[in-house]
């Protein structure tokens, strides 16, 4: 697990003349995605491409999303309204206390809240663009910053993934909220917040559904390819 960690970067680059393009691996070797936003054509795109293909002038990039910045932009604002009000629906109705997180002995990672510690683990290049795993890192740096809630003292607005130490693993409960003016401590259970995200999935699927283009077809084909396989084993599983 550590070495595939290693192997993970996040690129992002912008320019006037171009643009701005943002790149991660994806879990197929010799392959990343890669989100943008291209300012001559005023179009964004989602593209994968084939680093594996050295030869000049071969096609290395396959379009999935393509959308003119007008479309995108609509988009956006109607889908923000829809998707800020679910979101506040969410944590708000998981409002929960501290007392009750401490009898279910969860466990938070506060390594994010730690500067000194991601220094340790991350290294920026290009002026903060270009982010990897470093090569030679202390594993101790990380599980360190792993503690019981009843250690932790929550400040400002954050929020951290929960565990449960269970045969000899750590599993993800959910999702705990902290607001910082409200004195409010909200905990989202995973399978709550896995459907509030498949949710956002259909509305977004619906929405390029309702307005079809060539262009955004594979991603429409994808999303349903991906989001049909829950409703498929509900049925086998009743067979």
């Amino acid at each position: 697990m550590i070495d595939e960690l290693k192997k993970l970067y996040l690129l992002f680059n912008y320019t006037d003349e171009n643009g701005f393009i943002f790149s991660a691996p994806t879990s197929k070797k010799g392959e990343h995605i890669s989100i943008g936003f291209d300012n001559k054509r005023k179009e964004f795109n989602v593209h994968f491409t084939d680093d594996t293909i050295k030869e000049f002038g071969t096609k290395r990039r396959n379009f999935i999303f393509t959308m003119s910045a007008f479309r995108f932009f609509l988009f956006l604002n109607r889908f923000e309204l829809f998707c800020n009000k679910s979101i506040i629906n969410l944590v708000f109705t998981s409002k929960t206390n501290l007392g009750k997180l401490k009898k279910h002995k969860f466990i938070i990672n506060t390594f994010i809240d730690s500067d000194k510690a991601g220094d340790k683990l991350i290294q920026k290049k290009k002026n903060g663009k270009y982010w990897k795993f470093r090569k030679y890192f202390d594993l101790d740096n990380i599980l360190e910053n792993y503690k019981y809630v009843e250690e932790t003292d929550f400040s400002g607005n954050s929020f951290h993934l929960a565990y449960k130490f269970k045969n000899n693993q750590l599993l993800v409960q959910g999702i705990i909220f902290y607001f910082e003016k409200l004195n409010g401590i909200y905990f989202v259970p995973i399978k709550k917040w896995n459907r509030f995200m498949r949710n956002m999935a259909v509305a977004m699927y619906n929405y390029f559904n309702d307005y079809p283009t060539e262009e955004t077809l594979p991603l429409r084909q994808f999303m349903y390819e991906r989001l049909k396989h829950p409703f498929l084993n509900n049925e086998q599983g009743k067979e």
